[in-house]
């Protein structure tokens, strides 16, 4: 075909113009096998080898382990490293959340301010919460563990009669002890001091944060025997018994009991 006639074919006459294609062997020269092909027919074997191979790839990582090679590919939800960080962090929003109650209850507390609303926790089954932040894959089992109060043993800050009973629904949040004057309160466990100080409401108070998340409060006392900061060890004299305060009417020792940022009974757990 002439120059001229082949600029003449359109597009499609193009690409299915044919060729042939001669293998010859290098010394003779003699035909060894021809082919006859068009441009059409070469492109479409590229266009069908390529889907060929993409169908292939795309197989191996939809239906094999090998998609787990690609970062961020396959199903996320298998990988081991990802189960582990996601049950740390469960974990550590549980942590971060029962430290925001325990602040919030602490708060209360040291202000002399009352919440009834706040439940009883021998009604529930609060999570313990950790004394360390940093939360490895070993600890995950520990730090949700609930820590049961009737484990523990504590020392009766006084021995007397009960006068007025733990009774939230009234904001009374602990319970009223009769002893005899100048008589020694103890510690009901070790711990640290975190308020010794003088309130209107509560005269000289004393608040003792001990393990395992427990505080514990000494309120109307006459005398402080122990100051912010002092560790104290079960049994200790942390201060006297009193009538001090515009909520006591008489000599008398209310205490406090707390666990993990809740107000529980101090009666289910200690003998007065």
């Amino acid at each position: 075909m002439s120059e001229d006639k082949k600029d003449d074919l359109t597009f499609w006459e193009r690409i299915q113009e044919t060729f042939k294609v001669v293998i010859l062997d290098e010394e003779t020269f003699q035909e060894v096998r021809s082919f006859r092909l068009s441009r059409l027919r070469i492109y479409s074997m590229l266009a069908l080898l390529f889907l060929l191979t993409s169908a292939l790839i795309l197989s191996i990582f939809f239906f094999t382990p090998a998609r787990k090679l690609v970062p961020g590919f396959g199903d996320i939800e298998e990988n081991s490293e990802f189960i582990q960080l996601k049950t740390e962090m469960d974990t550590l929003e549980s942590i971060v959340t029962n430290q925001q109650v325990y602040i919030n209850s602490l708060r209360t507390l040291l202000s002399g301010e009352s919440d009834s609303k706040l439940p009883d926790l021998t009604t529930a089954n609060r999570p313990k919460i950790s004394e360390n932040i940093e939360i490895s894959g070993a600890q995950v089992a520990e730090t949700t563990r609930s820590l049961k109060l009737d484990q523990l043993s504590f020392v009766p800050p006084v021995r007397g009669t009960i006068s007025a009973q733990y009774a939230p629904e009234k904001d009374h949040q602990g319970v009223d002890i009769v002893a005899a004057k100048d008589t020694p309160i103890q510690a009901t466990m070790k711990g640290i001091v975190i308020s010794s100080d003088w309130t209107m409401e509560t005269g000289n108070t004393i608040i003792v944060q001990h393990p395992h998340d427990i505080l514990s409060a000494y309120k109307h006392n006459s005398v402080l025997l122990k100051k912010t900061g002092d560790r104290v060890e079960a049994g200790e004299a942390i201060a006297i018994i009193g009538n001090t305060g515009e909520l006591s009417d008489g000599p008398h020792l209310h205490f406090e009991l707390w666990y993990g940022g809740y107000h529980v009974d101090p009666s289910l757990y200690i003998r007065f």
